[in-house]
């Protein structure tokens, strides 16, 4: 394990637990009645707002508005407790430094879990394409696999060149990306010495100068 990783775990083990030792201390100044009416209003005020940016966001740097939620009402009772710890002076630090050690070893004891990644908005974009759209795209596949000529090929190459630098959605680019597939097997196939010539001139958008025969052959 890396020494950065080390000293990561162990700062956060140890905030936590001076975090735990504020939090308690908070509802011994507060009291539980109050200390709970904190808790539950910072907890109806924050998951809501962590709900919509984990919905909006494309890669969100958390997983769970609940968890973000609970954090910030803790936080927010700690801050409290630590001013009361601080006041106690001595025990009060001893206290703190106690609960940071016992987390410390805690995490060190705990076999660490590797979390899962959460798919990013664009790869749940393309789990969610429903059998109909993948039969649909089939279809529209096989009917190209017609045989067309080589300059039909190398127009609807230059079309779907096209429709990328546009922008297409993500069914339209595994529908487009099939078909170029099946449009560079065909130049291989019915031109292969004018499709490496094309290749080797960095396989520009229109690749009918190299396949198509020029006037005159």
């Amino acid at each position: 394990m890396r020494q950065s990783q080390v000293v990561r775990r162990v700062g956060t083990a140890a905030g936590l637990g001076a975090g735990t030792a504020g939090a308690l201390a908070g509802v011994l100044l507060l009291g539980p009645l109050a200390a709970s009416v904190l808790l539950v209003v910072v907890f109806a005020l924050v998951w809501p707002l962590a709900a919509v940016v984990r919905h909006v966001a494309d890669d969100a740097p958390y997983g769970s508005a609940v968890l973000v939620a609970a954090t910030a009402a803790g936080a927010v009772l700690c801050l409290p407790g630590m001013v009361r710890l601080l006041a106690w002076g001595a025990l009060g630090v001893t206290a703190a430094l106690t609960f940071a050690a016992v987390f410390v070893l805690i995490d060190f004891a705990v076999p660490k879990r590797h979390p899962q990644q959460r798919p990013s908005r664009r790869q749940r974009k393309l789990e969610r394409l429903t059998e109909t759209q993948l039969v649909e795209d089939e279809q529209l596949i096989a009917s190209l696999q017609c045989p067309l000529s080589i300059e039909e090929l190398c127009g609807v190459w230059t079309e779907t060149a096209t429709q990328l630098a546009q922008g297409a959605g993500p069914r339209d680019r595994q529908a487009v990306a099939e078909v170029r597939r099946i449009c560079l097997d065909e130049f291989e196939r019915r031109n292969p010495d004018g499709f490496h010539r094309w290749l080797d001139a960095g396989a520009p958008a229109d690749p009918g100068r190299y396949l198509l025969p020029t006037p005159g052959d």
